[in-house]
This record gives C-alpha cells, structure tokens and sequence, in this order.
C-alpha cells in the first residue's frame, strides 16, 4: 500500500460521515416511536433499516446476498476473490423504544468505510462484507427456550435442536420458525441445510458499537478498544417463599417475611460481590426484577412471597461459578435462619468470550497509525461478535463514546466520535 495510504484513509472517510449522518437521521425519523426508536426483530422497523443499508450498498456498486434467517451481506470485492472475507457488521433491531446508536451504527460504519476506499482507491486483499444482522436484541423480543442472537447464531448454525420451535415472539405472538418464515424466509433451510457462514472460510469478524457504559466519558476517550465480552450466570426465576401473616398482631420473632429474607439474601451477596471487586476480579451484577404479588400483598400484611432474578455477569468463567455457589450458599444460610424458603430455582450459562489477542493488538496498532489513543475495556452486554468468537473467528470490537448509556432514547454518540471509531474499523478492513 502507499506510504500515504494512512492519511488517503483519514480524509475519506471524514467525508464519508455526511452520508453516515444524514443516514442516522433518516432511519432515526422513518422508525421513531414516541421518545425513541422501535425497530422490532423480524419486523417493520428492522426492515426498514435493511433496506435503507442495501439501498446504499447499492449506492456503492456492492455485490447484495442474504440467507435463510434474513441476514443482509453487502460484499465489497477485493484483490483476490477467492481468499476468505472479512466481515464486519452489527445488528439493525433495537430494543423498544431504544436508542438510534446502538447496532446500527456498526452496519452504517461498515458503509461508510467502503464509501472512503471508493474514494482512495483502496482495494482490500480479499472480499469485504458489511452484515447487517438480524435480532441481535432476541432478550427484548423473545421468551421461551433460546439462546440469543437468532441472527448470527442462525448464520454460524449455533441454534439449539427445535430452538425455532421453543423460542416465542412476544411481540408478533409467534414462534420463531412462524415469524421467520412470515417475514418471507426459510426457517426449515435454518434447521435442515449446512451453515450459510462456514467459520473456517472467515478471515476476521470486526464490529463496531456504541459503549453501554461510562467508562470513555470517564476518561475522556473518542474510541475504546474491546478486551473481551463478560459471560454471565443468571437465576431468572428466584423466590423467597415465606408466610403472609397480620403484620400488626405478628411478633418479629414468629414472622416468616419473604421480603426481609429477599432483601438479607441480595444485601449480602452484594458485599461478597465488592470484595471480588476489591480484590481485583472482572464483576458486575443486578438483581433486575423484584416484585410481590399485588393481588395478595397488603400494607398490614407481613409478606410471603417475593420473587426476583439476580444477573452476574464478568470475563472470568471462575468468577462466574464462585459467585453462583455463594449466591446458593447465602440462600441456603438465610432459609435456614430465617424460615424462609429462598430458592434460586434454575441458572442459565453464557461463556465470556475473551477477544483474539492477535487482533487486539491489530487494532490498538490502527489506532496509532490513526492518531488516536484508546483505552481498553471490556464489554458487559453481549455483541454478536461473541457468537463469531466461540466458533473459532477472530474477532475484535471497537467501542465508541456515548454518553447516557444505551438501550433508551437518550443514547448520545457524537458524530466526531463515530468518525474516529470509522476510521479504526476502516484500518482494520483495509490491513485484514
């Protein structure tokens, strides 16, 4: 490549971010729901952004493909087409009533590092393909049996045997296979053909995402560089069983409170938790539901039944499984000295996925040849680019700056900052 290639790079794709911009502003307008955005997986909103990301690629002159799931391939030629490609992408769903950043802007970045190698005259060694995916934010849209991820993981072939069939769409009240196959795809190819992405045919997958929490603000950086991406341990059926008693005739010391012993159980697994954090180790965890039953629980009535959900989640497996046996242990001690039943019912698994050093170290070398210093941090949410790692892909991500967090209407990415990160994913795509 040219001894100016670097500073080639840096100019196109800072005039790649009107188009980028004007992209934001357009599919924010067509898919705005109330303070938000609503982009329903397998829906209209989604939908809308897919094909506002072909109309582009289009633009561009790029090769159009999708597969059984839905999934959009927007694939940049490069110097030899039968070397395996470089993927990058997200997904274009959001939560409801979310943020207009978050998985879209790895798909607009994606288009609009192919729009400044149009303008520079770069040709990548091999293929590139932009992927805008499907259902990334499954959690949101879907109960039942699943694992997440539908998109990617029906693209890599990781569903789980009749996952179509066990994994309900609470919005459309169907199964997967119905909404698939309703929004015009094949879900019987997804359960009975090979793979449409054949991992060892997959050069790299990089992606980029807006950060979900404060850490860049913090510290005053445009881009972050992605450590890895915390599994988690989950008990999403928790109860503290109890008994509702008067809460004005019954002494403290005949009470059974579910409440009392819900809220011991949660104060105490916190203190654990920050003395891992004290001591060095990767960990974050909430208790995201609590509630009593509305129909039997009464001011004047001492509480027998709670139920909640407790998520602990970090890049270390070990820590992980420490945590789950104290969370059990604490239930185990509290139910026995308080007469309330604190059953943590079933726990659900997700594997960290420490990212590929080799691309790690890739990636902080782009940033210098950009100009920029990034920090390193790890990822609490879950990123399709953990299902491209578990099989076997190297992966990477880029964190970009912003502000409120994600996942509501308030996401606040600059557009200054998602030109830095473009420029990051852009070396990346060119070097791979």
């Amino acid at each position: 490549m040219k001894d100016n290639f670097e500073q080639a790079l840096i100019i196109a794709v800072e005039e790649s971010m009107e188009r980028a911009d004007q992209f934001f502003l357009e599919i924010e307008d067509k898919t705005k729901d109330g303070p938000g955005v609503t982009r329903v997986a397998w829906g209209e909103g989604e939908q809308i952004g897919h094909d506002m990301c072909e109309a582009w690629a289009k633009e561009l002159g790029m090769e159009i493909s999708g597969d059984s799931a839905g999934n959009l391939y927007m694939t940049f030629p490069g110097e030899d087409r039968e070397a395996p490609p470089f993927i990058v992408g997200s997904h274009m769903d959001t939560v409801p009533c979310g943020g207009n950043y978050d998985g879209a802007a790895g798909v607009i970045s994606g288009l609009a590092a192919i729009q400044a190698f149009q303008a520079a005259g770069i040709t990548p060694a091999q293929d590139t393909i932009v992927m805008a995916i499907r259902a990334e934010e499954a959690g949101s849209w879907f109960s039942g049996l699943h694992g997440g991820h539908l998109g990617s993981r029906a693209a890599l072939g990781r569903f789980m045997e009749d996952e179509l069939n066990t994994a309900h769409h609470n919005y459309f009240d169907k199964s997967l296979y119905e909404v698939i196959k309703t929004a015009g795809f094949d879900p019987d190819a997804i359960a009975n053909n090979p793979p449409h992405l054949n991992p060892q045919k997959i050069k790299g997958y990089c992606e980029l995402h807006i950060e979900q929490g404060p850490i860049l603000i913090a510290e005053n950086k445009p881009v972050g560089v992605v450590s890895g991406i915390r599994g988690n341990r989950r008990f999403r059926n928790c109860k503290a069983l109890g008994e509702y008693n008067h809460g004005g005739a019954t002494p403290q010391s005949f009470r059974k409170d579910a409440a009392l012993g819900a809220a011991e159980f949660l104060y105490k697994f916190e203190q654990v938790g920050l003395q891992t954090l004290a001591d060095g180790g990767d960990l974050v965890f909430n208790p995201g539901i609590i509630h009593t039953d509305p129909d039997v629980n009464g001011l004047s009535k001492v509480c027998g039944e709670v139920n909640f959900t407790l998520d602990m989640r970090s890049e270390s497996s070990e820590i992980l499984d420490t945590m789950r046996k104290t969370a059990e242990g604490i239930a185990a001690e509290i139910s026995e000295q308080r007469g309330v039943n604190v059953d943590l019912g079933a726990f659900s698994v997700s594997v960290p996925a420490a990212l590929q050093n080799d691309e790690k170290h890739r990636m902080l070398k782009g940033c210098a040849a950009m100009g920029l210093e990034a920090t390193s941090l790890a990822s609490g949410g879950g990123h399709d680019a953990a299902e491209f790692h578990h099989e076997g892909v190297p992966s990477s991500m880029i964190f970009i700056r912003n502000e409120n967090g994600s996942h509501n209407p308030d996401e606040a990415m600059e557009m200054e900052d998602f030109c830095e990160g473009t420029k990051i994913l852009a070396w990346m795509m060119a070097t791979a």
